[in-house]
């Protein structure tokens, strides 16, 4: 059997010193709050937004170790393959029990939110994912564009009204405005 830690798109991540550091520009008192885990139990959703490559994943999967640690359950995935899943549920005539499997995670991560347009389809699927956790079920939303131009990336007003409620109730906030912490001083 694989390990938890296997769906995470970084294994070992964990909420080291850097952190701190005073380029990231990170609040770190939400940061540490969210560390708890009282977030999940309550539950309330975190959305995480910044550039590429600010640390955004990586402190999401610190995060999820630490509830694993608390003997919570985590589903990590992209939004992409969340929707190609749901899609491919949908025509395979299973979705009930894929949608039943997104529900029962304790926590769930969704990376990299609003790469691709949600076009009346996705739009549908995503809200009904959404649906189902609200007020039930923590869910971590990580996106490169600020929250405030989500609403753009729905082919419906409706399903964008109806998600962006959902998704932004309660929900805790980190912005990371640092740089792209992948690239190379000077390269």
């Amino acid at each position: 059997m694989q390990s938890p830690r296997a769906s995470l798109k970084y294994p070992a991540a964990d909420l080291d010193r850097s952190i701190y550091d005073p380029e990231r520009q990170l609040n770190t008192h939400v940061i540490e709050l969210l560390a708890k885990c009282d977030w999940i139990n309550e539950p309330n959703n975190l959305l995480m937004t910044g550039g590429a490559g600010a640390g955004k994943t990586h402190i999401a999967c610190a995060l999820c170790i630490t509830a694993m640690h608390q003997n919570r359950t985590v589903k990590y995935i992209r939004a992409n393959t969340l929707l190609k899943e749901s899609d491919h549920a949908r025509q395979e005539g299973t979705y009930f029990e894929y949608s039943n499997e997104m529900v029962a995670y304790d926590l769930m991560v969704i990376d990299d939110f609003g790469l691709m347009d949600l076009d009346i389809e996705k739009s549908r699927d995503l809200f009904e994912i959404i649906e189902s956790r609200d007020c039930r079920k923590a869910t971590i939303i990580i996106s490169q564009i600020p929250v405030s131009g989500w609403y753009q990336l729905f082919g419906d007003s409706t399903y964008a009204d109806a998600c962006l409620s959902r998704m932004t109730y309660k929900a805790y906030r980190l912005e990371f405005p640092g740089r792209d912490r992948r690239v190379n001083n000077g390269n």
